[in-house]
């Protein structure tokens, strides 16, 4: 009952109401067109993981998606960035961009020796574009995630990239929401030298009654001028909290996001994990200032198929306007382990 007041409070100060759905149905009428792209895409370097689309629209109306992909030596594994490219009348038929990766491990220091991982990739007419990731680097605590947000450009249109930033956000005060890592992003461009960051970060482990330990994760927002140097935006910061013991099963992590700006509404898809022996699953927020968030519903926007690629998790959410349709491209079973997958709905349909 209290947690249900609290959300109820927190609903009413942002002026929005909860969303009711009929028995079963699904909140958001997304309709899934299966998995688009499984590891070994890429060739050797993508065999063990392919995973967090970043999509862009080009100029001539071919879709170019930025990835992570993972290669396992034995006991060494390491992190790579591709790209890939489709037409939008034929999304599951992709072509590699190039013959290397995008971005790949740094051969110095401890921040980026593991490689990088979920790009989020903003084209620019001016001042060249702009890739955010994550990198892993052997520099943290064994037991622990190594992820710090960081930066590269292209001055090619993302056919080449030269890193700017390893790291590029500051972690917090110990004891601080974004004190242990800063990760995965979503940047908009929402006005001339406006740009908004919201970023997944992560400080402490909780411990549970049945003796395992997980993540406490949320998301953070920032802004910036020029895309580059960024200030955190400290005084709501976390502007979307895991709402741990206010639910049930416990909720501790909530990243990954991805923002869409439509008609003066800003729409967060991110990935979701409560304390309950399940995977991943994308939910929804809303907010009329990318500051103050609402979760219109609990359910996950897209349930599992039985026996598919998706079965068991789906996370990462890349969502994109195609015409009068939203595309999402999000991940299946074990973090990519099983592919890439599509899934669209009517924009008019969003509410």
């Amino acid at each position: 009952m209290l947690s249900t007041r609290r959300n109820f409070l927190q609903a009413a100060a942002t002026g929005w109401v909860f969303s009711k759905t009929a028995r079963g149905a699904p909140p958001q009428p997304w309709v899934k067109k299966g998995r688009i792209l499984e590891p070994g895409f890429a060739g050797t370097l993508s065999n063990q993981l392919l995973s967090a689309p970043s999509v862009i629209r080009r100029p001539n109306g071919r879709l170019r998606m930025y990835f992570w992909t993972r290669h396992r030596n034995g006991e060494e594994q390491s992190n790579y960035i591709y790209a890939a490219e489709a037409s939008t009348s034929a999304p599951r038929d992709w072509t590699v961009v190039g013959k290397e990766p995008m971005l790949e491990a740094s051969p110095t220091g401890n921040i980026s020796d593991k490689g990088p991982s979920f790009p989020w990739v903003l084209p620019r007419e001016e001042g060249g574009w702009l890739m955010y990731y994550a990198v892993w680097g052997s520099w943290a605590p064994p037991g622990m995630l190594s992820n710090r947000t960081s930066l590269a450009i292209s001055h090619d249109q993302g056919l080449s990239w030269e890193v700017l930033r390893e790291p590029l956000l500051p972690l917090g005060k110990p004891g601080s929401f974004d004190g242990g890592i800063t990760g995965s992003v979503c940047v908009l461009e929402t006005g001339r030298r406006q740009y908004q960051m919201w970023y997944t970060a992560g400080e402490r482990r909780q411990h549970f009654d049945d003796g395992t330990t997980d993540l406490i994760v949320h998301i953070g927002h920032a802004r910036s001028t020029d895309g580059v140097e960024w200030v955190k935006t400290d005084a709501l910061n976390p502007v979307l909290r895991a709402r741990q013991e206010e639910v049930e099963p416990y909720e501790n992590i909530v990243s990954k996001p991805c923002v869409l700006l439509l008609d003066g509404v800003y729409h967060m898809w991110f990935s979701l994990r409560a304390h309950d022996g399940r995977g991943y699953r994308i939910s929804y927020a809303k907010s009329k200032d990318g500051l103050h968030w609402h979760r219109p519903f609990r359910e996950q926007v897209i349930p599992p198929t039985q026996g598919a690629f998706d079965s068991e998790h789906q996370s990462y959410p890349n969502v994109i306007e195609v015409g009068d349709e939203l595309w999402m491209f999000y991940v299946g079973n074990r973090f990519g382990q099983t592919g890439i997958g599509l899934a669209t709905m009517k924009k008019a349909d969003l509410v």
